[in-house]
């Protein structure tokens, strides 16, 4: 044993670098295949080999980044709208998402939104020559974060503006 350990001692740096060698490829290569993957579009749901570098654990991130679009129709904008209750009353949250978070299990954890309105669904009415617009109220900030685990329905909207030619 204690010649084992002396080799070791004599051979420090080398058994150093062979570990910090192992660790870093451990973080690096993953990220380049991931990287590849994306860049070439390999995980997207038409390409021919999805079934195998697809994210399957990461539904969210497909559906919140309009990944499965065509190159060229990516959307330019993200339309969040989502149904919270609050104190017992159902409130329609409308935005722009900004970013997403999913917790260590794959599931979405919470949603950061930009331009928020609200309104309460609660006596809602027909809408009136003065438009739905109005009964909309500005939520004042920069970002609103949306806890997924209290919200009751989601909506995503892709939206893709029209440049003039």
């Amino acid at each position: 044993q204690a010649q084992a350990s002396e080799r070791v001692g004599d051979d420090f740096w080398e058994v150093s670098t062979y570990f910090m060698s192992l660790l870093f490829a451990s973080f690096l290569i993953p990220k380049i295949v991931r990287g590849l993957i994306t860049k070439h579009r390999l995980d997207r749901d038409s390409a021919r080999f999805s079934s195998i570098f697809r994210f399957h654990g990461a539904p969210w991130y497909y559906l919140l980044t309009g990944a499965d679009f065509a190159d060229g129709e990516e959307p330019d904008m993200i339309a969040i709208s989502a149904i919270v209750n609050v104190a017992g009353q159902p409130i329609l949250y409308v935005g722009f998402l900004d970013e997403f978070f999913v917790n260590s299990d794959g599931e979405l954890d919470r949603l950061v939104l930009q331009l928020v309105m609200r309104r309460p669904i609660a006596g809602d009415k027909a809408p009136s020559a003065e438009g739905s617009a109005s009964r909309f109220y500005d939520i004042d900030g920069d970002y609103f974060v949306l806890r997924y685990a209290e919200t009751i329905t989601l909506n995503v909207q892709y939206i893709k503006r029209i440049l003039p030619v």
